[in-house]
């Protein structure tokens, strides 16, 4: 099963591999930080069943990046860096998860590149282990008339 906390993982990993010039911070530092760094925060929107054995979760990776100047043009560049990084998807443990839509904004010199993520994840173990010490019902004598 992937956790939350799996894809923060997954998505820090890929700035650390594929921009390795920048520093990646996977929680938020408020000052004394390096530029040009990479933040990388999660808001998790909703969690849906879609079937008795899955469940569907649907959260923004939202990549904060902060250039080494205010610098528009660093900001540009960067954003069609991260959008080609992710535009096909992600590695998760052992899935990978489609990437459908990427959005971005520049506030105060500060790169907001979102990515909104939507994908299914299998709840088998967990009920199975709840029914664990469940007792079957015993026999059922079904008759069925023409």
């Amino acid at each position: 099963m992937i956790s939350i906390k799996d894809v923060k993982d997954a998505v820090a990993l890929k700035l650390s591999k594929e921009f390795q010039q920048n520093i990646v911070y996977d929680e938020q530092v408020r000052q004394g930080f390096e530029a040009p760094a990479f933040f990388v925060q999660l808001i998790p929107i909703n969690t849906t069943r879609s079937s008795f054995f899955t469940k569907n979760p649907t959260l923004v990776v939202d990549i904060h990046f902060f250039p080494r100047e205010e610098c528009n043009d660093e900001l540009y560049d960067m954003q069609d860096k991260l959008e080609n990084s992710f535009i096909i998807g992600i590695q998760v443990k052992d899935r990978f998860i489609n990437i459908q839509k990427t959005e971005y904004e520049i506030v105060d010199f500060v790169l907001h590149f979102q990515i909104n993520l939507d994908y299914l994840v299998s709840i088998r173990d967990v009920i199975n282990k709840d029914n664990e010490n469940t007792q079957l019902m015993g026999e059922i004598n079904l008759n069925i008339k023409e």
